[in-house]
């Protein structure tokens, strides 16, 4: 890591590259947010954009992929999730069911059954 200058973030931290060259810390960091916001997006539509139990579809953050069988379970599909190849997010959503937020918590406390 060094010090370097960014021409969106100034003087920031930079880390080193394969190639030799170096990155922007923050750069990097804004990348993989939007990548893995605009992956979770696409998947959502791919698996019907919107909450199976109630419907609800304003916005792909508040759905949650709820794994059917949690034993089949080979990752979570939430942020950290998304970092996996797209294949790997498709056949791991394959698993699932798409929820919101809201029916995805009564399904786990058990007040709700799909």
């Amino acid at each position: 890591m060094i010090l370097k200058s960014c021409k969106k973030h100034k003087e920031t931290k930079h880390f080193p590259r394969p190639d030799g060259s170096f990155r922007c810390g923050k750069c990097a960091s804004e990348w993989v947010i939007k990548n893995r916001r605009k992956k979770k997006e696409k998947l959502v539509e791919l698996f019907g954009g919107k909450c199976s139990v109630c419907g609800y579809k304003k916005y792909a953050g508040a759905l949650d992929f709820h794994h059917i069988n949690p034993k089949n379970k080979e990752f979570a599909l939430s942020v950290k999730g998304l970092s996996y190849s797209w294949e790997s997010l498709v056949q791991e959503a394959k698993k699932c069911v798409l929820v919101c937020k809201n029916c995805h918590t009564e399904i786990e406390a058990g007040l709700t059954t799909l």
